[in-house]
C-alpha cells in the first residue's frame, strides 16, 4: 500500500515538474517573441529615419548648371573647304566690342567651344549647342568663322543671335540664377552675313 501511495506521489511530482518546465518553455518562447518584435520595431523606426531624412533632402531646390542654347542653323553653301578653318559662338558682355582680342582674353567673352577644344562641326544643315556660363547678360551673341591662317585677324561674323539673313539688331541674352535659357536660336546665312564691328573679328582660338 505504501509502494502504492509512493509511486502515485512521484507521478503526481514528476506532472507538477513537467507542467512547470513547459510553463518555463512557453515564457522564454513568449520572451523571445517580444524581444524579435521590439527589434523588428526599431528596425522599421530607424528605416522610416533614413526614408524620411532622404525625402527632406530631396525637397532641396534643384541646382541647375546656368547657361543657354538652341540650334545654329547654316543656309547652305557652305563657303569652299580652305575657307574654313574654325567656327565658334562668341558671347559679348558688351555691344559693340571694343577690343575683341582683349575681351575674349579677359573673360568679358566666352567663347564655346572653349578655347582649346573641339571647335564646332563644319559643312552640317544644323547643330545643336550648348553653353555653359555664369548668370549673366550677354548683349551680342555671334557665330564666328576663322577663313585664313591668321587666328589673330583671320575672323569674321557670319551669324548673330536677332538677325536673319544678315537683317536685324544685337539681341541680348539673359541667364538668371540658376537657370538654362533654351532656345537661343542663330541663322547663318554666309551670302547675308551679319555687320562684323571694327570690320574684323579677331577672336583667340589658341595660345
Amino acid at each position: 500500500m505504501k509502494g502504492v501511495l509512493c509511486n502515485k506521489g512521484k507521478n503526481i511530482f514528476d506532472r507538477k515538474v513537467t507542467e512547470a518546465q513547459s510553463s518555463l518553455i512557453k515564457i522564454r518562447i513568449l520572451r523571445r517573441r517580444v524581444l524579435v518584435v521590439f527589434f523588428l520595431f526599431g528596425c522599421g523606426c530607424a528605416a522610416l529615419g533614413v526614408i524620411l531624412s532622404g525625402c527632406t533632402h530631396g525637397l532641396e531646390p534643384f541646382k541647375v548648371q546656368p547657361g543657354f542654347g538652341g540650334t545654329i542653323r547654316f543656309v547652305l553653301p557652305w563657303p569652299p573647304h580652305d575657307s574654313v578653318r574654325d567656327i565658334r559662338v562668341v558671347a559679348f558682355y558688351d555691344y559693340p566690342p571694343k577690343n575683341i582680342i582683349g575681351e575674349v582674353l579677359s573673360g568679358q567673352a566666352k567663347v564655346y567651344p572653349p578655347i582649346g577644344s573641339t571647335p564646332l562641326p563644319t559643312f552640317v544643315d544644323s547643330l545643336q549647342y550648348t553653353f555653359d556660363t555664369d548668370p549673366a547678360t550677354f548683349q551680342y551673341l555671334v557665330v564666328a568663322l576663322q577663313y585664313g591662317p591668321n587666328v589673330f585677324s583671320d575672323w569674321k561674323v557670319v551669324g548673330a543671335y536677332g538677325y536673319s539673313h544678315g537683317v536685324g539688331s544685337p539681341k541680348p541674352v539673359i541667364i538668371p540664377e540658376d537657370s538654362y535659357v533654351n532656345g537661343i536660336d542663330i541663322e547663318v546665312d554666309f551670302q547675308n552675313t551679319p555687320p562684323t564691328p571694327n570690320d574684323t573679328l579677331a577672336v583667340l582660338t589658341s595660345k
